[in-house]
Parts: structure tokens; sequence; C-alpha cells
């Protein structure tokens, strides 16, 4: 006899493949869960990315959900995390073709599902970089509010998706080019931003754990442009913490 464990493998497995045997009985019962599972991941999938099935019509994001799920079957009991690995899957399915650049709009959309299960943090205002000398400013580091999420794509990914906020939105030029924002939670809501290409690199930078300083010579800012680029920062309430580099704390 077939270990409980073996069941419920053999069942996961028969639910995404019919030729698969299991020893559910009788067969139209396995039928019903293997429909409800492929309307569930779809109906999921579809929900956490609105825009690119809104791009491609419905019979195609079907075919797309269902290349995909063979691929990347749900492995979570967790509904949210279906679309996870979608991303990737588009830049493989869709490499060298015209429809490339939806790789990259589907990672924008996951990037809003990740900023909405994100907790957001306290503000602090600019008036914090006075708690510390100007010798020290180049070696503060900024620890930015834990929803945002900074994407960058050589196609107007972000262009697309405001534009597709309105019913009947019209193709985007894509020869519009590349286009950096960022996407994040503030007061409950989901908010997409398109940014300049040195402002997202500054606050890529800050992101990955970068000094001030080292922000700024990744950047390329100069006075004016960091001068706009901090205000930005505090402004949005992006900084939840600022410390000074670890090595230069005075031992306590």
């Amino acid at each position: 006899m077939a270990s409980l464990r073996e069941l419920q493998r053999s069942f996961a497995a028969a639910l995404r493949d019919p030729a698969i045997a299991c020893p559910v009985r009788p067969a139209a019962n396995l039928a019903i869960y293997r429909n409800n599972s492929v309307h569930t991941f779809r109906t999921t999938l579809a929900a956490s990315f609105p825009v690119l099935r809104k791009r491609v019509g419905d019979d195609y994001f079907h075919q797309l959900a269902h290349h995909y799920r063979e691929r990347f079957p749900s492995r979570s009991g967790d509904l949210h995390f279906v679309g996870r690995d979608f991303g990737v899957f588009l830049a493989e399915h869709l490499r060298d073709s015209a429809y490339a650049w939806l790789a990259d709009l589907a990672r924008l959309e996951w990037s809003r599902e990740e900023a909405l299960v994100s907790r957001e943090l306290p503000e602090l205002r600019a008036e914090v970089l006075a708690g510390f000398v100007p010798e020290q400013l180049e070696n503060l580091v900024f620890s930015l509010q834990p929803s945002l999420r900074l994407c960058s794509s050589s196609y107007p990914v972000f262009s697309v998706w405001l534009a597709n906020q309105a019913e009947n939105a019209p193709p985007v030029d894509q020869s519009l080019g590349a286009e950096a924002g960022m996407i994040r939670l503030r007061a409950q809501s989901l908010e997409v931003t398109r940014l300049a290409p040195r402002l997202h690199s500054y606050l890529y930078a800050l992101a990955g754990g970068a000094t001030l300083g080292e922000a700024i010579e990744h950047s390329a800012l100069d006075e004016v442009s960091l001068r706009s680029s901090l205000a930005f920062v505090f402004s949005e309430g992006l900084v939840s913490a600022v410390t000074l580099k670890a090595e230069l704390r005075s031992p306590s």
C-alpha cells in the first residue's frame, strides 16, 4: 500500500498531468479537482499581473499560464507566491521574440505584489542629518523602506503600466526606450513612479547598503543633483533609519 506522502505526491502530479496515474477514485472526482486547480492557478496569476493580461488578451494569457504552470508548478500553500517566477519564465519563453519586453513588465508587476506584503516603517525627515558632523555625512548609511522595489528595463514598461490604469489604453510606443522606476507601499497604498536614470542609480546604491558618498559616486551626481536627490528621498518618506558606517562608529 502506498504511503500518505506517495499518495499526496501522485495526486499533486496528476493534477498537472492527466497521463499520470493516481489512486483517487472515481476518475471523475480527480477531473473536478484538476479543473479547479487549473482555474485557481490561472485566476491567481491574472490577479498578480493585470496589465500583462490586459495587453496580451485572455486567450494568450491562458496559454502562458498553462506553460508556466508546467515549468513552475505551485509549491506553496500560499497562493500569493504563484507568480513569483513568472518573470523568469517569460524571459526564457519569449526570448528573441517581439514579446520579450513582457518579462520586464511581469517583473514590475511582481514587485508590486512583493511591496504589497511588506512592512511600513516610520519615516525620517531630513533634520536627522543635523545629528552628524559634516565630516561624517559621506559615510552615512540610509536604511530605506522595506517595501521599496527598484526596477529598470530596456523597454518603456513603466509607461505601459501607468497608461494601462485607464480603460482602453492604446499600445505604448516601444521606441520610447529604456525606463527605470520604483514601487513602494505608502499609507497602505501602492505607488508606481518613473525615475530619472541617475536618481534610480542613486537609490539602487543606497538600497544595496552603500554609504552616501559611495552612492553619489555610483550615480555620478553633481552638487545640484545631489540636493534634489536627497530632497526626494526624504520628501517621499523613503528613509527609515540613518547610521554611520559600522567601522567608523566610536566604540561604546
